[in-house]
């Protein structure tokens, strides 16, 4: 069940139009947990830094802790992360970080973190 979600994440990676190169810094998974950490070039020249560990639960996989962190010229642009700080935030602990400040975020899968990077750059 982990090696299927693994492979999931890696297939959106390299199916999506606007990621141009993959680096994986580190990967692993056992019996009960995985983790991947990776950077993405994008085709504005950008760079996304994913960061995801997860664990298996009876038949659910949890996301204990993410962050897709996007920036271009060493410049943070946003943030998507689940760190437990901000507890006065909607939906905690799941935010965003915009520029200099952070907001309320829904819990987000890479798929939805390329889904809004594709919107602002096509």
């Amino acid at each position: 069940m982990l090696e299927n979600y693994l492979a999931d994440i890696k297939a959106s990676l390299t199916t999506s139009s606007i990621v141009t190169d993959i680096e994986i810094f580190d990967e692993f998974i056992t019996s009960v947990s995985g983790y991947l950490e990776c950077k993405l070039l994008m085709i504005d020249n950008s760079v996304l830094y994913i960061s995801e560990y997860f664990t298996i639960s009876g038949d659910a996989i949890n996301r204990d802790k993410y962050s897709y962190h996007h920036q271009k010229n060493s410049v943070l642009l946003t943030r998507w992360d689940n760190a437990p700080h901000h507890r006065e935030l909607s939906n905690f602990p799941h935010h965003v970080h915009k520029k200099n400040d952070v907001f309320g975020s829904k819990e987000m899968l890479i798929e939805d973190v390329l889904k809004e990077l594709e919107k602002m750059m096509t």
